[in-house]
């Protein structure tokens, strides 16, 4: 049965919330990082750096749709590992949660060091309101996919020891895939906002990609 998308986000409300307090965490941990640690974080930064500038080339050498479309295939394949890869009790979203903060965590006193608050925001507010969303939501399928099994084991259609577990099971699996396609569609915005327009309103602040 179709479920309309607030209600369908609804089960995921308590895992949403857990995946956003990890986030928090990453982007609290990521500064204090960069703040007390400058010289290690930087090190780390550089190889990160490398891979990024790989990408970058690929997408901005590239004609507009080809770029925003190796962009888009690129965060959709990240998004479906760690909602998929949640299945195993959950860790892999919970890392990735706290990655991803840790990086934007960072990158923000580095760039707010080199430039300004106004330039981070500017390179990361315009497609962020997109993808930090649905980078959110997966977070909160893969938490629940490795995670209701063991603390909801009474009420959770996981339960294995339930007739209609396998049932239980497929309409979770019904409701995440729903839940991926809200999820890829925001990546597709975020992915033309980015290669399109992030780089015109960076420009504003003097800044490049």
């Amino acid at each position: 049965m179709y479920a309309p998308r607030p209600k369908l986000l609804a089960r995921y409300r308590g895992y949403l919330i857990a995946a956003t307090i990890l986030f928090i965490v990453g982007i609290l941990l990521g500064i204090t990082a960069a703040i007390y640690y400058p010289e290690l974080i930087q090190q780390a930064i550089t190889q990160l750096e490398e891979q990024l500038r790989r990408l970058g080339e690929d997408i901005f050498t590239a004609k507009l749709g080809q770029g925003i479309w190796i962009l888009f295939l690129h965060n959709l394949k990240a998004l479906v590992m760690i909602a998929v890869l949640g299945l195993i009790l959950g860790i892999y979203p919970a890392f990735a949660m706290l990655l991803n903060g840790l990086i934007i965590g960072v990158v923000g006193v580095m760039s707010v060091a080199a430039s300004s608050l106004a330039g981070f925001l500017a390179g990361i507010v315009p497609h962020g309101i997109f993808e930090i969303p649905a980078l959110l939501i997966a977070a909160s399928i893969g938490l629940r996919l490795g995670l209701a099994p063991l603390f909801n084991r009474k009420s959770s259609p996981f339960a294995a020891p339930k007739p209609n577990a396998w049932q239980g099971y497929r309409h979770e699996l019904v409701a995440a895939g729903k839940l991926l396609i809200v999820c890829a569609a925001l990546l597709l915005v975020a992915a033309f906002v980015e290669v399109a327009i992030t780089p015109l309103v960076m420009g504003l602040f003097g800044l490049g990609i």
